[in-house]
């Protein structure tokens, strides 16, 4: 009796096995009918064709008889970076996380110069390269996270204590280059890192209940020194401290979850989180290239005591976060109907439609609400450029959102390449940070917009 074969070989000379030789390779690796149905559709297979040749319905049917026809699967990629899983409410709560920094460091680094001198320096420094090494350190801590919690806590402190130290050296080296007070430059930025540091390891091990608790103390204190000056002992230096202690101290906690399974986990590779890294860098030029000026094409310092305006900006991260998730599930329903391709492929980018109009939607209406607030409560008044800029900002953070999660980060860090490009040429033609700002973020927006059309209509972005 012989044994029975698979692959190629199994198969017979009716028209559907002599195609599944044609594509085996897709056949064997692919792990839903829709993967195949794609790679029939774009070898120019239609539902006419289908009939014709094969004796099926449609290019979906036909694609669910080769899946099933080839019995053997590539085994799935071990480690993929998981999304979050926490409840909707941390999601929301990441967007008040992200803007807490900023009720405390002014007072407690006693910002009294300008941004490029002393304490202010560090903070620039910290704030600035720490934006992309948080990417980086998220991501692998995300690597681990889903097969092992206590190696993740124990990498994510470990990269996040040598960033901080990493930034140090950096604000140092450019303090003494620059001729200002290196220890001050240090203490600021090694307070500012090891907060980030301590918040993005909460964040990651999903947290986010003891970061917000864990800013009580700090926020609690300033109000006392502000209320009762001269009595609260310890000055901005005691407010660092406990600003960046407690948090600390939640991190270094272990967590409580075992390991869910046993095997060997990928090495540590700064070279895998090195485009992510880039990705956070990319988009804090593009926010610096406004609020700072670095051209002067306004009044000394209008736009970076402008810079709480990108407060909603920062509070609507949260509800991004939360627009993804749901998006993401949205897809892998539509992946899931017994439909055609093409009626898949349109739900499916009705569904993008949707969740990205709902966010812009609130986040332009909060700007729009900013605008008509601000010149009756006797302040100046904000751009117009420098708002719709803040809006088209989170419109192209969240398509980068979606075509990172599809595996797309190489083409989303050149669409902020570019729009990096043309801010910076719309700044050296002497056009106004404002508009050079709302044009870069343009830009982005509309390249990542095709970009995400062209990802949703690989149906393996879907499952």
């Amino acid at each position: 009796m012989t044994g029975v074969t698979a692959g190629p070989e199994r198969r017979s000379l009716e028209p559907l096995a002599q195609l599944s030789r044609q594509i085996d390779s897709a056949c064997v690796g692919a792990v839903q009918p829709l993967e195949l149905a794609a790679i029939l559709e774009a070898e120019g297979l239609t539902d006419k064709v289908v009939r014709e040749r094969y004796g099926q319905d449609s290019v979906f049917e036909c694609a669910q008889l080769l899946y099933a026809m080839v019995p053997h699967r590539a085994s799935p990629k071990p480690f993929v970076v998981p999304g979050p899983q926490s409840p909707s409410w941390q999601n929301l709560l990441r967007g008040v996380i992200y803007l807490l920094p900023a009720l405390w460091t002014p007072h407690a680094l006693a910002v009294s110069g300008g941004v490029y001198e002393g304490a202010g320096l560090g903070l620039l420094v910290a704030t600035l390269f720490g934006w992309g090494w948080m990417q980086g350190m998220a991501y692998l801590g995300y690597v681990v996270l889903s097969s092992n919690q206590v190696e993740a806590h124990r990498r994510l402190r470990a990269v996040g204590l040598g960033a901080a130290a990493f930034s140090v050296l950096v604000a140092a080296a450019l303090a003494t280059a620059v001729h200002q007070d290196v220890p001050q430059v240090m203490l600021a930025t090694a307070g500012i890192s090891l907060y980030l540091a301590a918040a993005t390891t909460l964040l990651v091990l999903g947290r986010e209940a003891a970061l917000l608790l864990s800013a009580l103390p700090a926020l609690a204190w300033m109000a006392a020194q502000l209320r009762w000056p001269g009595l609260v002992p310890g000055g901005p230096t005691s407010l660092l401290f406990i600003a960046v202690a407690v948090p600390a101290g939640f991190a270094a906690l272990p967590p409580r979850a075992e390991p869910r399974h046993a095997g060997r986990l990928p090495g540590l590779s700064w070279r895998a989180a090195t485009p992510h890294m880039l990705y956070g860098w990319l988009c804090a030029a593009c926010m610096s290239l406004v609020l700072l000026d670095p051209f002067h094409t306004r009044p000394a310092g209008e736009l970076l005591g402008a810079s709480w305006s990108v407060a909603p900006l920062i509070l609507s991260l949260g509800l991004m976060e939360l627009q993804l998730r749901h998006l993401h599930a949205g897809l892998r329903r539509q992946s899931r109907l017994m439909s055609s391709l093409r009626r898949i492929v349109w739900r499916a980018a009705g569904e993008v439609g949707l969740r990205c109009s709902q966010y812009v939607l609130v986040l332009g209406a909060a700007y729009a609400v900013v605008g008509w607030l601000v010149p009756r409560l006797g302040m100046t008044a904000l751009p117009a450029p420098l708002l719709l800029g803040h809006v088209l900002m989170g419109l192209a953070l969240m398509f980068s959102g979606l075509l990172i999660n599809f595996a797309q980060l190489r083409w989303v860090l050149g669409v902020w390449g570019v729009a990096l490009g043309t801010q910076l040429t719309q700044l050296l033609h002497g056009q106004d940070a404002t508009q050079a700002y709302a044009l870069g973020a343009g830009v982005a927006s509309v390249l990542l917009f095709f970009l995400s059309a062209l990802a949703v209509r690989d149906v393996r972005h879907l499952g």
